[in-house]
């Protein structure tokens, strides 16, 4: 059962904002097939508590819907629970009974023996005609009937022992993207205490309870008048049903139920809300941007309404439509005077003596209040000592946002070494930007220190959680040192940055590449950094949270595969002196070329040779041998290919009309390896 009224807006909400879905309840599962004159809705799920829910104590709310109109309808049990109609033990219940436009509703008080059983209900109409009375039933057979001593709850829709009152419905006149739902306002007591109870109302042509909906409930004690003011732990909740499919108008009734366990189901005669009021319904909450406070829309007996719509008088802009609990929260400028209007109709604009103007709002002036304090570490929560500078490590008051606040504030504070006898507080002042700077010797021990300090003087020197910081000479880290791969791939290199082994975060690493060799059969050594897909000689990278950041080198794909070796990594964390080297080869070796000599003789005169390589043997050196005839080899002359890996030359014949043969031999190097060229025949 229940204490409060029916409509009564409460301070709790079964939502928080006007979303209402549209459920349907399955069917019972103990319900014998109904008579053609009655309807029992009551103990839907066949469950029945006597525990105190803030109504009569001891009571149950039987409540049936009466088909035949013309029928009288009463109420009986039998202790037997899988009794059928026809079976003996069925006895009258008897109690308060009324009957409202098509309901009936009896308050039943179960004797102690009766109490924590599983009994059958039962719902029986009987009309009179000429032939006689017809009796039908509607039956709900094994219904567990607990007792105030059993965990299941009770629930309770009204007061008193009357079965019907009025109910708070708001059909919204407004056109909207989406139609707002016609909402019925209902509340009630539990003898729960968390948790939500599930609210619906009875669609006759359905056969089943619709639209339903969780209403939260709030932890209230509940008053019972009739044990004398006796207070019992329970609860209230408060929701916002949608009816819209039901076109129901005021002066109709509808069948509410409410479900905790047991449940509790009520007529309710619908009353139209006319919007009457509207007004400042909190206290403000003012930011340096704005202020925000509630308005709440009331009807004429002064009971809240969901779904009205408020605009603002200044330009008619629209500021939202009220929630469950009859609320909007809206948003000001501080400092300012404006008046808000509940919509009465589906016309935006004001319409005076139609629409419900409020009060003036007046919202006040945003004050800052030194409220906090925070450390302030410019180099961060770890740092190499050469990066501090007198003024990094200080102390800022806040406001209550927590925002940096100019003023003169009296602070505490003691830096120490971790894990060291902390020194006693030292007192100090801020300057006028609300800044307290902390000494720190970044020549002192390395390591990590900790920095306690108290919130201003004003908010009560209150201890703040210390933080922690690391100082010392921060290591710089890279692997490999000796980076090799494949000609035409790449070398990756992982880096660190650490004091004391702490991460070094946001760091600038400065990074440059000398080329080495290109090896034959290329030409030109290419290998270069790769930074944000450029292939650059130098430039930059920046630490990662974890300290660590990576280097690629790459060496470009050629014909051929050529090896490129020596090349040279310089990494250096920016400011701190800290420099690692390393070298990058590619590929496995040099390579060999192929030289063609040819050229022609002109008897006693001298030869002309020509020297042919391709351009990757640019600037090697290549010797020339001859022989005579009967003769050994002899070297001639050695000389180095130009540009083209080409050249040439004339040798004075000592042979005269004899045979010359020549031959060249590719001299080995850094680069290419020792080869002959073809022999030439010269006479």
């Amino acid at each position: 059962m229940q204490l409060s009224k029916l409509g009564q807006g409460l301070a709790i909400s079964a939502v928080s904002a006007l979303a209402i879905t549209g459920l349907a309840v399955t069917a019972p599962p103990a319900l014998a097939a109904d008579g053609p004159g009655v309807r029992l809705l009551s103990q839907y799920d066949a469950v029945a508590s006597t525990r105190s829910d803030g109504a009569a104590d001891g009571t149950i709310a039987l409540t049936a819907e009466k088909v035949d109109q013309q029928a009288a309808v009463t109420f009986e049990y039998n202790a037997d629970p899988a009794a059928g109609d026809l079976d003996p033990g069925w006895v009258q219940v008897t109690g308060t009974a009324t009957s409202e436009s098509g309901y009936e509703t009896l308050l039943w008080a179960p004797a102690p023996e009766q109490v924590d059983k599983v009994i059958a209900l039962r719902a029986v109409a009987t009309t009179e005609t000429a032939g006689g009375p017809t009796v039908t039933y509607s039956t709900r057979n094994s219904v567990e009937l607990s007792g105030p001593g059993s965990g299941v709850n009770s629930v309770g829709l009204q007061t008193g022992s009357s079965s019907t009152t009025d109910a708070n419905f708001f059909a919204p006149p407004y056109t909207t993207s989406t139609p707002l739902p016609t909402t019925l306002r209902i509340d009630g007591t539990t003898s729960a205490n968390d948790g939500a109870v599930e609210l619906s109302v009875w669609h006759s042509a359905d056969g089943a309870f619709r639209g339903q909906i969780a209403a939260a409930v709030e932890a209230t004690p509940v008053k019972i008048p009739e044990t004398g003011n006796q207070i019992f732990p329970g609860g209230e909740f408060d929701g916002v049903l949608d009816i819209t499919a039901f076109d129901a108008e005021a002066g109709d009734t509808l069948a509410v139920r409410a479900e905790r366990d047991s449940d509790d189901v009520k007529p309710v005669v619908l009353r139209a809300q006319t919007i009457s009021q509207v007004f400042l319904a909190s206290g403000f909450s003012t930011s340096s941007q704005a202020t925000t406070f509630t308005l709440a829309v009331g009807d004429q007996d002064e009971d809240r309404i969901a779904g009205a719509e408020v605009r603002r008088s200044s330009d008619g802009s629209l500021v939202g439509y009220t929630d469950a609990a009859g609320e909007v929260t809206v948003t000001q400028p501080n400092s300012s005077a404006a008046t808000y209007y509940a919509n009465s109709t589906d016309v935006d604009a004001f319409e005076e003596g139609v629409d419900v103007v409020s009060a003036p709002v007046e919202t006040p002036a945003y004050e800052p209040v030194a409220t906090s304090t925070r450390a302030v570490l410019a180099d961060g929560p770890v740092f190499d000592d050469r990066e501090y500078a007198a003024g990094d490590i200080a102390l800022q008051v806040l406001d209550q946002e927590g925002s940096p606040m100019a003023a003169a504030e009296e602070l505490e504070y003691r830096l120490f070494r971790t894990g060291q006898e902390p020194p006693a507080l030292a007192q100090g002042s801020t300057d006028a930007n609300g800044r307290l700077v902390v000494p720190f010797d970044p020549s002192g021990t390395d390591g990590e220190y900790t920095l306690a300090f108290t919130t201003p003087a004003s908010a009560g020197g209150q201890p703040v959680e210390p933080v922690t910081f690391v100082a010392g000479d921060a290591v710089l880290g890279l692997t490999p040192v000796k980076g090799r791969a494949a000609s035409g791939t790449e070398i990756r290199y992982a880096g660190t940055l650490s004091v004391e082994g702490e991460p070094l975060a946001g760091r600038t690493v400065d990074l440059g590449y000398t080329r080495g060799t290109e090896l034959v059969p290329g030409a030109q050594a290419d290998a270069a950094l790769l930074l944000d897909g450029a292939r650059r000689l130098s430039g930059a990278v920046t630490t990662d949270t974890d300290g660590t950041f990576a280097v690629t080198v790459d060496d470009l794909a050629e014909r051929g595969r050529p090896t490129e070796t020596g090349g040279q990594l310089r990494v250096a964390a920016r400011g701190l002196a800290d420099r690692v080297d390393a070298t990058a080869d590619f590929g496995s070796g040099k390579g060999t070329a192929k030289l063609r000599l040819a050229g022609s003789g002109n008897g006693a005169r001298a030869d002309r040779l020509r020297i042919s390589g391709p351009p990757s043997v640019a600037g090697e050196r290549v010797r020339v041998f001859a022989r005579s005839s009967g003769g050994s080899w002899r070297p001639v002359k050695t000389l180095r290919l130009n540009d083209d890996g080409d050249t040439s030359l004339s040798v004075r014949d000592r042979n005269g009309s004899q045979v010359t043969r020549y031959y060249v031999k590719l001299l080995s190097s850094l680069r290419v390896t020792a080869s002959k060229s073809n022999a030439r025949r010269l006479r």
